[in-house]
């Protein structure tokens, strides 16, 4: 090996080494069974104590986001309310917080044989994770008696019980306490599954527990050995236990005791050796340092972006109180924490409403902002009462002005006349929207026009239709056409369309979530790749 310069060449065995008694081996042997037996007690102690600790607090905290009171009507067949989804939003946001894997809130039936869900969040990082709805229904047959028995004692007694599960990767906890409603009584179950992966603590207790009972025993051998073995054996390795043990205690530090190990024989070369890892070490753990700080600060303050990127789209539905005649919903999921997708709609005036879905290239960061400029124009354009083709025309040219980084965006916007039903519109090299007219569902096909910010001085077209009650339009990103599954086929088109005909009869909320599905089913467990974004705006018949 080689240090400073310097190269040290490995020797055969000294006659020392193997004149070594046998008995000194099996004496080795014991020691390190013992004192890996004891250091594992002390570990798996610690580890479970720390686990239960912090589930049980995430759990209390859990517990103070739901109302224990209509937890039973949830489960009967109430709809989703607000209360209901601020519950969900705030268990989803703890699930990522407190770095769960799950939190879902169960009622078994009497026999035990099933339970439905009332709550359920998943980590966007499980693999295969899936979130049970509302109301969803699951057996309980395939699992073991101790499994349904707990269940027994927290619906029953109201005792909470906590499961260990190891593995390869680290295992899991599952705590599961009782939901408690204002009379006392236990309406149903609450589980909350975190991962075990933190354990650089544990690991700290468990290397002192072994390094000072090492050491102990390791002094009885020492002056079992010392006169023997004290000036070719007993001090060198002593010293070396020494500098090692306060390698491990002080940051990968030592002294300079290991200069005063002369010789070429296997101690001096392990004495080099030691004062190479300690430089090594060293050197490993301030870049392990600076690079773990910097990570850190930019998890953090892309968790800052995605926030302020959701803020930024509307998020409340129905939208407009006064405009009853209108329904909407809408969804963005970024591939990454951020991303370049994007809907906006909003009332121009007293009989004008707009709405608007894009897709900027590219992803992350440069395309969140190039987003949120595309965004924040075209609105204050549309506001001043241009038509659709108008607004294309006076955006893309703000935007092709200093756009170094050569960003685009496709986008379509629609701006409906509400007294007359006449919707105008406008395709900046989008996908084609679907719409539903007169029973009939199919793609609203125009001529696109070029994406806004690709080239200055176009002039976009305005194409307009008929809305009459009970007509809708199915705007999307093309994140969900080009979603490819296992085999890299993609989602495709016709298969959008497949799925929005056999919805017919949903709201936009449902028929968002059952196209989401949809497009889940085909992928399986491919990632998601591209921003998935998507709007249905419908007129209502009057009454």
């Amino acid at each position: 090996m080689q240090s400073e310069g310097k190269t040290y060449k490995t020797f055969p065995l000294s006659s020392l080494t193997v004149k070594l008694p046998f008995y000194l081996a099996l004496f080795c042997t014991i020691l390190i069974l013992a004192n890996g037996t004891l250091g594992y007690r002390v570990f798996m102690h610690l580890f479970e104590k720390q686990y239960r600790a912090v589930t049980e607090q995430i759990a209390n905290t859990a517990l103070s986001y739901i109302d224990a009171d209509r937890i039973t009507s949830y489960a009967q067949g109430a709809p989703c309310d607000e209360a209901w989804m601020e519950s969900d939003r705030m268990l989803d946001a703890l699930t990522v917080s407190a770095q769960l894997a799950y939190i879902y809130v169960t009622i078994p039936d009497e026999k035990y044989e099933s339970r439905v869900y009332v709550f359920d969040t998943v980590h966007p990082q499980v693999v295969n994770g899936k979130k049970y709805p509302l109301g969803q229904v699951n057996s309980l047959l395939k699992y073991d008696d101790d499994y349904i028995e707990n269940l027994r004692r927290v619906m029953e007694h109201g005792e909470p019980y906590i499961r260990f599960v190891y593995n390869e990767r680290g295992g899991h906890v599952t705590t599961s306490v009782p939901v408690i409603d204002s009379h006392g009584k236990t309406v149903a179950i609450m589980s909350i599954v975190k991962p075990m992966s933190e354990v650089s603590e544990f690991k700290e207790s468990y290397r002192r527990s072994v390094t000072i009972n090492s050491s102990i025993i390791t002094g009885i051998f020492v002056v079992i050995f010392i006169i023997i073995l004290l000036f070719r054996v007993v001090r060198p390795v002593s010293m070396i236990t020494h500098e090692t043990a306060h390698f491990a205690e002080h940051g990968g530090k030592i002294s300079n005791k290991l200069s005063r190990i002369k010789g070429r024989d296997e101690l001096g070369i392990l004495a080099r050796s030691v004062e190479k890892m300690s430089v090594d070490m060293n050197s490993y753990i301030d870049v392990l340092t600076r690079t773990t700080a910097e990570k850190e600060r930019l998890s953090a303050e892309l968790d800052v972006a995605t926030q302020i990127q959701a803020n930024m789209l509307p998020r409340i539905f129905p939208p407009y109180a006064d405009h009853p005649e209108l329904e909407l919903y809408a969804s963005m999921e970024p591939a990454k924490e951020v991303g370049g997708d994007f809907y906006d709609f909003f009332v121009i005036d007293d009989d004008h409403f707009a709405v608007v879905v894009g897709d900027v290239s590219g992803k992350g960061v440069p395309a969140a902002l190039f987003m949120v400029v595309a965004k924040t124009l075209l609105k204050n354009v549309a506001m001043q009462g241009f038509g659709p083709a108008e607004i294309f025309t006076m955006v893309n040219a703000q935007l092709c002005e200093g756009n170094d980084a050569g960003l685009f965006v496709t986008c379509w916007l629609g701006i409906l006349t509400i007294s007359t039903g006449e919707l105008k519109f406008a395709n900046a090299g989008h996908t084609s929207p679907v719409l539903r007219h007169e029973n009939k569902c199919e793609f609203l096909v125009s001529k696109p026009d070029l994406m806004l910010a690709a080239m200055e001085g176009i002039k976009y077209s305005e194409h307009s239709l008929q809305f009459n009650g009970g007509d809708s339009i199915f705007l999307y990103t093309d994140g969900i056409t080009e979603a490819v599954n296992g085999k890299e086929e993609l989602y495709g088109e016709e298969r959008l369309l497949s799925c929005l005909k056999n919805c017919d009869c949903m709201n936009s909320r449902e028929l968002l979530k059952a196209v989401r599905a949809d497009i889940d089913r085909f992928t399986d467990v491919t990632p998601q790749f591209d921003d998935i974004t998507m709007l249905e705006f419908k007129l209502k018949k009057g009454e």
